[in-house]
């Protein structure tokens, strides 16, 4: 077929090129869209493969911890027994009482009941009351014990060397701080303690059962102090400073048990198990507001068993004090968790402790203000709050 005119021939073959053109800007963007999905697709397999191997490996690691983790303070030492001694004794030098390597007999002997033929890390402050303990109690379970560890990061708070008439005064201090502030003269602070323990935990306690060469445990044993018991609850449970000043110390030869829960989150899911073991007690001093106007400073045992936010569950603080203290809790009309704390001055900061007394108000339902039910208080308040 013959064009026409060369004008119109060339009008054709023009167009012919410009559709030969768009389609292959058509073909290229089709090829990039398609070499882009698979390139999204084959990125985005590998970020979800990799983020389940490191959720799988996390999870590994979980599984791999000790089942059980058991925190004992030492028995009953001469520090105990007589307070004076730190004038003239060293801390570290303390020893246990006759009754205090009695304890830790016997506890050694509780523990054998608890560990059936589980393996054994034994972790042990370096202080001379905690190495005593120690010795009594692995008479019980010896054959448990696979390896021994010495572990300066799990001893007691420094108090300084030795304390002498000016010790009362930096208790005093303490007081006025909060004993997780206030850093003792040539000494240590609460918070130094929290930190060295939280090394420990991260760098030790989640790898014990990962290093080459090791057996691994079923279960560890620490035998340290009061407070560092504490600060290693505090650590892993996230208790703030002022839910770790309610924390009674405590007993001599108590023990904590960790049991390792796999279904709760995190990297540390351990729960405390008052079935086995002893459980830390807590006190809080609240401001308790009544329906008449008039105001009482109560303390508030068991505090622990408030879920946490505790301070924003007034609800249930105004049931456990109805049945710690006989009130009828429709007279209650508000909880104050921070006014009866030492420090804080209501008549400075007045619009501040009225908007929290706003916050607090437990404003329960009519139903719930007529029933006088509550759960009744696990803990007294006569325990010594003694040295650790």
């Amino acid at each position: 077929m013959q064009c026409g005119t060369p004008t119109w021939c060339a009008g054709i073959i023009s167009q012919g090129s410009t559709v030969i053109s768009r389609i292959k800007v058509a073909i290229a963007a089709a090829g990039g869209a398609i070499v882009g999905s698979l390139l999204t697709w084959l990125l985005t397999r590998n970020l979800l493969r990799r983020a389940h191997s490191v959720e799988a490996h996390a999870d590994d690691r979980r599984a791999l911890l000790p089942k059980r983790i058991i925190l004992v303070r030492h028995g009953e030492s001469e520090g105990n027994a007589d307070h004076t001694l730190y004038r003239t004794k060293a801390d570290n030098l303390i020893e246990l009482t006759d009754n205090g390597e009695k304890q830790a007999c016997d506890l050694g002997v509780r523990l054998k009941a608890l560990l059936g033929n589980d393996r054994v890390h034994l972790v042990i402050s370096p202080f001379e009351r905690t190495l005593q303990t120690a010795r009594c109690l692995r008479a019980a379970i010896e054959e448990n014990i696979i390896h021994s560890y010495i572990e300066p990061r799990v001893r007691e708070q420094e108090f300084g060397n030795l304390q002498g008439d000016e010790f009362r005064e930096f208790r005093n201090q303490q007081q006025q701080v909060g004993r997780f502030f206030y850093r003792f003269p040539t000494g240590e602070s609460g918070a130094d303690v929290y930190g060295r323990v939280c090394q420990w935990w991260e760098s030790w306690v989640r790898r014990v059962n990962l290093r080459p060469g090791y057996e691994t445990a079923d279960a560890l044993i620490v035998v340290c102090h009061g407070l560092t018991m504490r600060m290693i609850l505090m650590q892993l449970y996230g208790w703030s400073p002022n839910t770790f000043a309610t924390i009674w110390n405590a007993n001599n030869c108590d023990a904590y048990v960790l049991r390792l829960e796999l279904s709760r989150p995190g990297d540390s899911p351990y729960v405390l198990d008052r079935s086995v073991g002893d459980y830390p007690r807590s006190t809080l001093e609240v401001v308790v507001t009544f329906t008449d106007g008039s105001e009482k400073t109560l303390p508030l045992h068991d505090y622990l068993s408030i879920a946490p936010p505790r301070t924003t569950r007034a609800d249930e603080a105004a049931r456990l004090l109805s049945a710690q203290h006989g009130i009828d809790p429709s007279t209650i009309a508000t909880v104050d968790f921070f006014a009866a704390r030492a420090g804080f001055n209501k008549d400075l900061v007045p619009k501040y402790r009225d908007r929290r007394a706003s916050a607090v108000q437990h404003d329960l339902a009519p139903a719930t203000r007529r029933a006088n039910t509550a759960s009744q208080s696990l803990f007294g308040n006569t325990a010594s709050q003694s040295r650790g």
